[in-house]
């Protein structure tokens, strides 16, 4: 969202009274559209006062995915996300519960005139994260699946480049999980069409984070 034309034509295109502030799958757009009828484009932001981590385990799925916990001098990456808190969505984040954000929480690397325009609208808005219900690092039986690495990372690469992808790795914390290659066969039940050359770059970011 680089221009107030740009912005202003996004803001119409929204009926939806709700955003969540989506920092895991939510920041893909083909996983978005495809598992939970969710059109529209994100917008980059950052938020203050919750951390990020690989805490939150799918009872269900018997995998783990990243979470988010109030952390008052922590911060994470995310996308705006217009949608209906609808049974779809309810069912998606089921391990989570929504926990409303204060505008004051969030950032935007905008130009002013759009942050302005932005922010005003945003403030006739409800803002939601979805926060952590309990916290459960990865264990071999319930590991991190790199079909759900792919599908967050490949949102940050689409939407803000390698940059954005850089301040997911950054900004979460417990990177040494057990980890499954499912590429072939993916276990994450909303998994994005990811192309063999993003995860290639994927590949490469994660070995230079160690």
């Amino acid at each position: 969202m680089k221009t107030l034309v740009e912005l202003e034509r996004w803001i119409h295109a929204i009926d939806e009274p709700h955003i969540v502030l989506g920092y895991g799958s939510l920041m893909n757009g083909d996983s978005r559209r495809r598992h939970s009828d969710i059109p529209h484009q994100g917008i980059e932001v950052e938020i203050f006062g919750f951390e990020r981590a690989w805490i939150t385990r799918s009872q269900s799925e018997m995998q783990t995915y990243v979470g988010a916990t109030a952390k008052p001098d922590s911060w994470l990456n995310a996308q705006l996300v217009p949608t209906l808190l609808d049974p779809a969505l309810q069912k998606r984040e089921q391990d989570y519960q929504f926990t409303p954000v204060a505008l004051e929480q969030l950032n935007f690397e905008l130009e002013s005139d759009v942050t302005k325009r932005l922010t005003e609208w945003l403030s006739q808005r409800d803002i939601w994260i979805c926060e952590s219900l309990a916290m459960q690092p990865p264990e071999p039986d319930f590991p991190v699946n790199q079909s759900y690495i792919d599908t967050c990372l490949a949102g940050c690469l689409e939407l803000g480049g390698m940059a954005a992808a850089q301040r997911f790795i950054d900004s979460t914390r417990g990177w040494d999980h057990n980890r499954c290659n499912d590429r072939s066969d993916p276990r994450y039940p909303r998994a994005a069409n990811v192309s063999s050359e993003m995860q290639a770059v994927i590949d490469t970011m994660l070995q230079a984070n160690g």
